[in-house]
C-alpha cells in the first residue's frame, strides 16, 4: 500500500512541474514597435524654397504624435524635419547637397505619443537629392513628314532658375489607341537654337514624347505627350 501511494503522488507532481515550465515559456516579451519616416527616396529640387511633404511610414503605430530625423551635410551643418499630430511631415530639401545621398538619422531615436510616452523606436532612411528637369515639346506635320522639337532644361541652384540642358534626349512615339511607346532615337540639341529635333516619314498622326535621362545631379524627366 505504501508503494502505491508514493507512485500516485509522483504522478500528480510531475505533470504540475511540466505545466509550470510551459507557462513560463509562453509568457510574452515586450517588444517596442519601429517607425520609419515616409520621406521619398527621390527628392527633386526645382525651386529656391523646395520642400517635400509626406507622412510617417506605414510601420509606425497610429499613436506616434512626435518624431524627428536629421541629416548632416559634409560641412557639418545639420538639417532635420519633424512629424507631429496627424503624422504629417515636411522637409526643406533646398538646403541639401545636390547629387548626394541624404541619410536621415533619428534625432532622439524615440517616437512619442501625445502624452509624452515612448511608443516606437525610430529607424533611419536614405534619399537621393537631385535637381529637376523640364522639357517643352512641339511638332509639325507636312505631308508625309513629321518633325518634333524638344527643348530640355534643368534647374540650376546657382542661378535659381531653369537653364538649357546640353545633353542628349530620347524621342519616342506611340500609335493612337495604343499603350506602348517605341523609341525613335537620340538627338542632341542644336547649339544655336537649343532645340533637339527628330524627323520621321509617316502618313498618319501619332503621339510623341521626349525622355531626358538622369545624370549625377539631375533627375530624369518625360515631356508631356504631343499629338502631331
Amino acid at each position: 500500500m505504501r508503494y502505491r501511494s508514493l507512485t500516485a503522488a509522483l504522478v500528480v507532481l510531475v505533470p504540475g512541474l511540466v505545466l509550470g515550465q510551459q507557462v513560463a515559456e509562453a509568457a510574452p516579451s515586450r517588444i517596442t514597435a519601429t517607425c520609419s519616416p515616409g520621406v521619398p527616396y527621390k527628392l527633386v529640387v526645382s525651386r529656391p524654397d523646395a520642400y517635400v511633404d509626406f507622412r510617417l511610414g506605414r510601420d509606425c503605430p497610429r499613436t506616434v504624435a512626435s518624431a524627428s530625423w536629421d541629416v548632416t551635410r559634409p560641412d557639418g551643418y545639420s538639417i532635420g524635419f519633424g512629424c507631429g499630430v496627424g503624422q504629417t511631415c515636411r522637409a526643406a530639401i533646398y538646403e541639401l547637397p545636390i547629387g548626394r545621398a541624404a541619410k536621415w538619422e533619428p534625432t532622439s531615436g524615440i517616437g512619442w505619443d501625445k502624452n509624452g510616452r515612448k511608443v516606437a523606436d525610430l529607424v533611419p532612411a536614405t534619399s537621393m537629392v537631385k535637381t529637376g528637369a523640364a522639357i517643352g515639346l512641339t511638332g509639325v506635320r507636312q505631308g508625309t513628314k513629321t518633325t518634333v522639337y524638344a527643348r530640355a532644361t534643368y534647374y540650376s541652384t546657382k542661378s535659381k532658375a531653369f537653364t538649357r540642358h546640353h545633353g542628349r534626349v530620347l524621342f519616342q512615339k506611340r500609335d493612337i489607341g495604343s499603350n506602348t511607346w517605341t523609341d525613335l532615337g537620340w538627338a542632341y540639341p542644336n547649339t544655336k537654337t537649343g532645340a533637339a529635333s527628330y524627323t520621321i516619314i509617316t502618313n498618319r498622326s501619332r503621339d510623341y514624347r521626349v525622355y531626358v535621362p538622369s545624370s549625377s545631379t539631375v533627375w530624369y524627366a518625360y515631356s508631356a505627350t504631343k499629338r502631331v
